[in-house]
């Protein structure tokens, strides 16, 4: 029998925050670390888990604790798993006890700041195979915009992609906004009970290549 929200609800519980008082459920020494909202989160992940299909390849661009990754991959099949993190989260070293754990082979895994150019170097292999991205990882207006255009240097048509802190972080929210005007992008789903989880369709209608004025400008255009 496929998990109900509610089931999936008492997993994260059990699975423990990253901190008691910010996301209302109990830190655990040794669990994922979980910066969630339980409602929220467990609205997501049942939503991905019972209506959305299977992902071949997954990138996921800020993991912090690597506990969210492993999450989601026990409810919603990633077979594959690209990995980019800056690694300066306090509770980064959990990810190589997390890691382990994960329900998908993790291909690439790449420990430097999402927007230096050997990162986009370095993914250019998996041009056009991604189809699922979770962001999460630099919450600039710029930086969020940037991290944007480079999952869409990997990502297929048809691609998932997936904001965190949409609603709380103000520089996320105004992103989300934007995506809505964009030829490249389709809303799907908001799960906005506290901080803000948003799914879209990639549509690669205009892809990743910045214009000349928009260079010219130094404008990011996502």
């Amino acid at each position: 029998m496929a998990p109900t929200r509610e089931d999936i609800r008492q997993a994260i519980i059990e699975a423990g925050s990253d901190n008691t008082e910010m996301f209302g459920f109990p830190e655990k020494a040794d669990g994922l670390h979980l910066q969630q909202d339980p409602d929220e989160y467990a609205d997501f992940v049942h939503f991905m888990a019972s209506e959305m299909p299977p992902a071949k390849l997954g990138l996921d661009i800020g993991i912090a604790s690597g506990g969210q990754t492993k999450f989601l991959r026990d409810y919603y099949p990633i077979e594959k798993t690209l990995i980019v993190d800056i690694g300066e989260h306090p509770k980064f070293p959990h990810w190589q006890r997390i890691k382990p754990t994960v329900r998908s082979e993790i291909v690439f895994e790449m420990i430097a700041d999402s927007h230096a150019p050997e990162v986009r170097e370095a993914l250019a292999p998996f041009a056009g195979q991604v189809d699922f991205a979770f962001i999460d990882g630099d919450h600039s207006y710029k930086g969020l915009k940037q991290d944007i255009v480079l999952a869409k240097t990997v990502a297929r048509e048809g691609a998932l992609f997936i904001l965190h802190d949409t609603t709380a972080v103000e520089d996320c929210a105004r992103v989300a906004e934007e995506m809505k005007h964009s030829a490249d992008f389709e809303p799907i789903r908001d799960f906005n009970r506290r901080f803000g989880i948003s799914v879209w369709r990639y549509l690669a209608k205009k892809g990743p290549e910045q214009g000349l004025l928009s260079r010219l400008l130094g404008r990011i255009d996502i």
